[in-house]
């Protein structure tokens, strides 16, 4: 079941358009990814849903209720059950922990029933312990969680995140990610989470939808978007691939690396982008194609090798170093394919 829908949503800031006729589902109880590149509109749309800014156009619904239109139909954000972390956290200094989730609560909310959600929100944040500190004695990971916490302790159906981990160092933000994705088991959420990070798109979404522009350039799993794009766009931003001009006829399609069958649509004739991910290059002497070592990265466990050939430039994961300059023969397994 979706909870959130946006129906050819139009924004402009200034008459300049940020949104151009987003359609968007966000599906109830699981975690949706928006990603994409700075500017293409991802902050918009969590500002939307919140009732921080109001659609030109189109249509914004929670629930089974509209709750903002072009035409202005606006139901105020204290109504929409809707929470939002910021990338800056935007902590308030001189108050405790404990201090700032009294605060959020206020008095709408009675004593016992304050103190047991803010025992709660706490102790499933690992931040029991810290109920008198201020931020400024808090560490970065503490100050995610307490920015967690200020969003979680009003029981929202809705948490929307700001890219709020972009200021954390990688072990601390593998950590925090996995915090995230374990809030669905204590409290009934529908989480929506902005990046431009594909790690935290593979790691964290259940959905995901790519931006590029102020329009959705596709949408699903984020397993589906990596394996089957649509368009070149999204299957460069959701990782490296070699993209490589072509033609398709019944299934194959003739490239200047060579002749490359497999592909899904048969019934596709024509230009065609072929896409070629590291791990879809198979090294193999006995491969029926050919090229020099340009480059290698050691990426850790392997190496990524960069062959080139007369018209082409593609990667391969290989587990030893290879020598610049060396030839080297390898097979690709079934493409994906984009059309223009």
């Amino acid at each position: 079941m979706d909870l959130i829908r946006l129906e050819d949503v139009e924004f402009a800031y200034g008459g300049r358009p940020v949104l151009r006729g987003v359609n968007l589902a966000v599906p109830e109880n699981v975690v949706t990814v928006l990603v994409g590149p700075s500017g293409s509109g991802k902050s918009t749309i969590l500002r939307l849903i919140a009732g921080f800014e109001t659609p030109s156009r189109g249509r914004l619904s929670i629930g089974d209720q509209i709750v903002s239109t072009g035409h202005r139909v606006f139901q105020a954000p204290e109504s929409r059950g809707v929470a939002m972390v910021f990338q800056d956290l935007a902590l308030w200094a001189h108050m405790s922990v404990g201090q700032t989730l009294e605060f959020v609560l206020g008095r709408a909310v009675a004593r016992q029933e304050r103190r047991r959600r803010i025992t709660e929100t706490l102790t499933a944040l690992g931040l029991d312990g810290r109920l008198e500190a201020r931020p400024g004695e808090l560490s970065g990971g503490e100050r995610q969680r307490l920015a967690l916490a200020r969003a979680l302790v009003t029981r929202p159906r809705i948490l929307l995140m700001d890219e709020p981990l972009a200021n954390l160092d990688p072990p601390l933000r593998v950590a925090l990610l996995d915090e995230i994705r374990n809030l669905r088991q204590r409290f009934p959420l529908t989480i929506l989470y902005v990046t431009h990070n594909q790690h935290e798109t593979f790691g964290l979404g259940d959905h995901a939808a790519v931006l590029h522009e102020g329009r959705i350039e596709q949408a699903g799993s984020p397993r589906a978007l990596y394996e089957r794009p649509r368009t070149a766009f999204v299957a460069s931003f959701l990782g490296r691939c070699a993209l490589l001009p072509g033609t398709l006829h019944d299934g194959h399609v003739e490239t200047a690396l060579g002749v490359l069958s497999g592909a899904e649509d048969r019934a596709a004739q024509g230009a065609v982008s072929v896409v070629i991910r590291p791990e879809d290059v198979l090294v193999d002497s006995d491969g029926p194609f050919g090229g020099r070592v340009e480059s290698a990265t050691c990426l850790g466990g392997a190496f990524e090798t960069a062959i080139t050939g007369p018209g082409w430039r593609l990667w391969a994961l290989t587990r030893d170093e290879p020598t610049p300059g060396s030839s080297v023969r390898f097979a690709v397994k079934k493409p994906a394919i984009v059309h223009p």
